[in-house]
């Protein structure tokens, strides 16, 4: 394996990594939120 394709498996890594990281920290940040995609209350 070539250097070059070693550093692109690492950077793909890195990316999906980050996606998640990412999805994470979203889904905590509205853990607690309450209104529906169009925009309304909670439907309780």
């Amino acid at each position: 394996m070539s250097l070059f394709s070693s550093l692109q498996v690492s950077s793909s890594g890195m990316t999906a990594q980050r996606t998640r990281a990412e999805m994470l920290a979203e889904n905590m940040a509205n853990a607690e939120t309450t209104r529906t995609p169009e925009g309304g209350g909670c439907a309780t």
